[in-house]
């Protein structure tokens, strides 16, 4: 559905690109199914990858950031789209920044769902895929969907960024303010930028350019953004 596999190219990419040659010590925080993790450890980087759902394999641990040490700092800290859910942002940032080494890179991709105001939304539901029976659709169809057909019993819809923040309370989601606040309590920036986070969700011929493209034109909001921050000494 949509670009899936080109935006998980899109964060090997910057990723590798920010951490720069192996070897290093890699931390990733919230690996899910260990694409990314697996993809550093090929080029030679000495990976530790966590998640409480992680695979079984000798590079992961089943375990919470807020829960997990280490004797040796790392090199590197990576996050992709990890802590917008944790349980206790501030904690997880703080331990982030003592696992890793002074003069080490955080390289963070988040979702922010705090964007998706109603041009947004409107946006995406116009381009959402149809699913078959055999199918069920993405989050963002049945939260664009559910949004549209009137929120949650309400006799007509209501404001996306109404309906948005109340399905992110109920999921205990953390904005991107709160994020990038939390984040600069510990880090010194070197980059922030938004970008394109719907396309891979939607049709197969929305491609990230269209979405791209509509966030210059300031038809839409950017509901994704990339970081990268350094311990200070």
């Amino acid at each position: 559905m949509g670009e899936a596999d080109a935006w998980q190219r899109r964060v090997e990419e910057f990723v590798l690109g920010q951490i720069g040659d192996s070897p290093t010590r890699v931390l990733e925080v919230g690996c899910g199914e260990g694409e990314l993790a697996r993809t550093l450890a090929r080029v030679g980087h000495s990976v530790t990858a966590i998640d409480p759902q992680a695979p079984e394999d000798p590079i992961f641990r089943r375990t919470r950031i807020e829960e997990f040490t280490d004797p040796a700092q790392f090199d590197h800290v990576v996050a992709i789209l990890s802590l917008h859910h944790v349980e206790d942002l501030g904690m997880a940032v703080s331990n982030m920044a003592d696992l890793l080494r002074a003069g080490g890179t955080l390289v963070v991709v988040e979702f922010a769902w705090d964007r998706i105001d109603e041009a947004t939304a409107e946006w995406a539901l116009e381009r959402l895929p149809v699913a078959s029976l055999s199918e069920k659709h993405s989050w963002l169809g049945r939260r664009c969907q559910e949004w549209a057909r009137g929120g949650r019993g309400e006799t007509r819809a209501p404001a996306a960024e109404s309906y948005f923040a109340e399905w992110a309370s109920e999921e205990g989601f953390h904005s991107s303010r709160r994020i990038r606040d939390e984040l600069g309590r510990h880090f010194v920036e070197r980059l922030f930028e938004w970008l394109p986070y719907l396309y891979p969700d939607l049709r197969e011929d929305v491609s990230e350019s269209d979405e791209s493209a509509a966030i210059e034109a300031g038809t839409i909001n950017a509901t994704g953004f990339r970081y990268v921050g350094t311990r200070p000494a």
